[in-house]
């Protein structure tokens, strides 16, 4: 949540969607354009290494951002794997990170 208002703080017309459930979010995907994925690593029902296969199973395309609260060395080598990965935030995210995946 504090993502969620520091993001529409920077930028008010953002359209955000938030999901607590990893299957909705997969099945929103499945039918919906997205810019941008910020997946946690840890969640629960199913980590973001699984969902990242679930996405890939369902030939999904969109651009990831990982998020976690510490630096793994082995979810950095685990994203190697992944070619939508393009990063990894820290959160919670500062302004001057959201800005720059913002463009601002």
């Amino acid at each position: 949540m504090i993502n969620k208002k520091n993001m529409l703080r920077l930028r008010p017309d953002l359209e955000l969607f938030f999901f607590e459930n990893p299957y909705l979010a997969l099945d929103w995907l499945a039918t919906n354009e997205a810019d941008l994925l910020m997946l946690d690593v840890n969640m629960p029902e199913m980590n973001g290494w699984e969902f990242l296969d679930e996405l890939n199973k369902l030939k999904i395309l969109i651009d990831v951002k990982m998020l976690t609260s510490s630096l793994d060395p082995d979810d950095i080598e685990n994203s190697m794997g992944y070619t939508q990965i393009s990063g990894f935030l820290i959160k919670p995210l500062q302004n001057e990170v959201i800005s720059d995946i913002l463009g601002l």
